[in-house]
């Protein structure tokens, strides 16, 4: 595999991130500001010279039929159907198809900030690593799993 790291993180943590790593959104629907309120397909770079806008949609779980899961949802997160059924999403994909993605618009990151060193990648959430509901469990163990390290991005 590409020299590539990659981290995940929440889009609150956007504002910490250095303007070496390429946030990618997993979302089914990013916040607005991510997209500068120009629709889902807005790239740009924001004041701090941060990419927003950035999306793999074969990562978020838009192709499932129920993944709304709202506040008086009372399944935990082995039963949930959502993170069941995301897991069977997630380990349809052909992770190998998905990490070319990846790696191919990491190159380009790497190439248009002229970097010379391993570009980073952080896949963006919703959730707080906390919140035991989130697809960030299931994308985390995918990459392990796939043999490509993947950590918690800790703000400095």
């Amino acid at each position: 595999m590409a020299d590539i790291k990659f981290y995940i993180t929440n889009f609150y943590n956007i504002r910490f991130l250095p303007t070496n790593v390429l946030p990618v959104s997993t979302a089914v629907w990013d916040p607005k500001w991510f997209h500068n309120n120009a629709g889902q397909d807005f790239i740009f770079l924001d004041k701090r010279g941060i990419y927003n806008g950035v999306r793999c949609v074969e990562l978020s779980p838009y192709k499932l039929t129920d993944h709304s899961c709202g506040k008086e949802c009372n399944q935990t997160p082995p039963e949930c159907s959502f993170i069941k059924s995301y897991r069977e999403y997630i380990y349809s994909l052909d992770f190998d198809k998905v990490y070319k993605y990846l790696s191919d618009l990491a190159e380009k990151f790497k190439v248009s900030r002229k970097l010379r060193f391993a570009p980073v990648v952080c896949l963006m959430v919703h959730e707080k690593p906390e919140n035991p509901c989130s697809e960030r469990g299931v994308l985390v163990d995918w990459f392990r799993n796939n043999n490509v390290e993947i950590e918690e991005f800790k703000p400095q």
